[in-house]
């Protein structure tokens, strides 16, 4: 089961905006008070996980997700407008086959000439009016569930397949009204062993309180004369092993890293972590009458966790979440909670909170343009630099990485990568990423990352920037000429990795490019930067059209050389 749209009016700050959900990873963001939790306050009143209970002295008279009163976005309370939100979900056939079957077989089983697919969306319309009157439709697919109590019956078999599991960070706890935290160790352990287990504990009891009984005559005689006014006791509340919380370790194969070295939030992400096994574990349920894929939602994952941490953790849920098919919604503050590889995937909330603003819902920001990152680096009020090209490093599944000045530099490593260059080519199961300027290398919280995450991590920049960003990079732990290279000769002209490049292909292009020289050495700002790049470019072009030769690449093999030794 995946949320395919959410649209609501009226609802808190939410007067009117549609949310479309992509993909099974969404990261919703913005500023605080934007409208975030309104969203998410929206869904799980829909599908019964922020239940309301109503109590009159010592009972309980209803249950109810919504209140008009409490739920009516402000300013509208004096027009008395219906609170509308409108859910949709897309149901799996084999997945979801709890609420599937019971459409089908039940609700749909007399009607005649029904089209309905394997994947077919249930649409819940809730409408709740000044006079608190609640008003549900309810459609599968096109077809719409008319009776009442079917209505109601459709949503009491949705509600009560657990088809939504909320976590919320904050709290460090789980949404669980009637059992046990999720993380009791006796969620794990079956009844025989546990039996086993229990014989043990009486065992081992029996130990502890002959142990305490020694040391409890020894505080007695300590007390000397006032034994005769006090006395000792030692206890023990019987070594409740049902109290015992479980944690959980994951460390990828290929990486240095243990989540067990992120320091604080253990326990905010094993709940997390418990909850996505939990989601699979009813989604590969045997009984088509209990099988549902919940929705995974999770406000502000990010808490208790250091930016290295976040950036790993946020990786790991989006994996996690597309490999195990299962929906999972964040709320976060947190650049690296954002889906990089699936930008569409994203949504930025916002509102205008200015006294005299006259319009305060909150709506979705447009981030559809190739520089999406940059309304949510404002919104978020963070550098941008965090949403920098590094930022694909983050994601990648390698466990080689080489780190290049720029695109240029790039190309010419990737280049070199090719089988013609033979025993000098550059090892082909290096991936390469172009941090875009040296400066970049000074960010230390993000470079620290990318050095503990990867099992090899090496870095080449240009000899004419090296000394500006060299004690930076090597105190996190790289190397100068082990990890850590400076590339180019110690000539004017020459301290770049265009400084490699033979004679004969500068003497050629820059005769046939006098203009494109002229404009690169003798103009200023943005123009003279593009002359450079296309200069660059010509350059690379031309050396690519060599043949291959020991003495017209020497000093590029020099260099895979080096790097190809710094990887073994």
């Amino acid at each position: 089961m995946i949320i395919k749209r959410i649209t609501a009016k009226n609802y808190r700050t939410l007067e009117n905006i549609e949310v479309e959900f992509k993909g099974f990873y969404t990261a919703i963001s913005g500023r605080n008070n934007a409208g975030k939790s309104n969203i998410i306050r929206a869904i799980r009143g829909i599908l019964n996980q922020g239940i309301r209970f109503r109590f009159t002295g010592n009972s309980i008279m209803g249950i109810d997700a919504f209140d008009w009163k409490d739920e009516i976005t402000s300013w509208k309370k004096e027009t008395k407008e219906d609170v509308i939100v409108d859910l949709t979900l897309e149901i799996d056939k084999n997945s979801d086959s709890a609420i599937y079957k019971f459409l089908t077989d039940l609700i749909f089983k007399d009607a005649a000439n029904i089209d309905i697919s394997d994947k077919e969306n249930l649409q819940i319309k809730l409408t709740k009016t000044f006079k608190n009157e609640t008003k549900f439709i309810v459609l599968f697919g096109n077809n719409e569930v008319k009776e009442d109590y079917q209505k109601q019956e459709v949503l009491k078999r949705l509600r009560g397949t657990q088809c939504l599991i909320f976590h919320n960070s904050t709290r460090n706890e789980s949404f669980n009204p009637f059992g046990d935290s999720i993380d009791k160790v006796t969620n794990f352990i079956g009844t025989a062993e546990l039996e086993a287990i229990n014989k043990k504990k009486e065992e081992l009891v029996k130990i502890v309180q002959k142990s305490l009984k020694h040391h409890q005559d020894e505080l007695t005689n300590l007390l000397g004369n006032l034994e005769e006014k006090y006395e000792v006791s030692l206890s023990t509340q019987g070594l409740n092993f049902e109290r015992e919380t479980i944690d959980i370790s994951l460390k990828e194969k290929d990486a240095d890293v243990s989540l067990d070295d992120w320091g604080s939030g253990t326990k905010n992400r094993t709940l997390i972590f418990l909850n996505l096994l939990n989601a699979k574990r009813a989604q590969n349920s045997s009984a088509e009458s209990d099988r549902i894929t919940p929705i995974v939602i999770i406000e502000e994952p990010e808490c208790f966790l250091h930016p290295q941490a976040q950036a790993e953790f946020g990786r790991i849920l989006q994996d996690l979440a597309t490999k195990l098919q299962i929906q999972v919604i964040t709320t976060t503050h947190s650049p690296y909670l954002l889906s990089f590889k699936e930008p569409a995937a994203n949504i930025l909330i916002d509102r205008d909170t200015k006294p005299k603003c006259k319009d305060s819902s909150s709506y979705v920001v447009k981030t559809d343009s190739e520089y999406w990152y940059e309304p949510f680096a404002f919104a978020l009020g963070i550098n941008q630099s965090d949403f920098g090209p590094m930022k694909d490093v983050i994601f990648s599944g390698n466990a080689k990485i080489l780190l290049v000045e720029g695109i240029i530099d790039k190309e010419y490593m990737n280049y070199l990568q090719e089988s013609i260059h033979g025993e000098n080519a550059l090892r082909n199961d290096i991936e390469i990423f172009a941090y875009d300027g040296a400066d970049n290398l000074k960010n230390n919280i993000l470079m620290n990352f990318i050095k503990s995450k990867f099992k090899n991590v090496v870095v080449t920049v240009d000899l004419d920037r090296f000394e500006s960003i060299k004690s930076s990079v090597i105190a996190i732990g790289f190397k100068e000429n082990l990890d850590l290279f400076p590339i180019g000769k110690k000539e004017v002209g020459k301290e770049s990795i265009e400084g490699l490049i033979p004679t004969i292909v500068c003497t050629n292009v820059y005769g046939r490019e006098a203009e494109t020289v002229r404009r690169a050495t003798m103009g200023n700002g943005k123009p003279q930067k593009s002359a450079k790049n296309e200069l660059k470019k010509k350059l690379l072009d031309e050396f690519k059209t060599l043949a291959i030769s020991d003495e017209l690449h020497k000093d590029f093999y020099v260099l895979t050389k080096k790097i190809n030794k710094a990887f073994k």
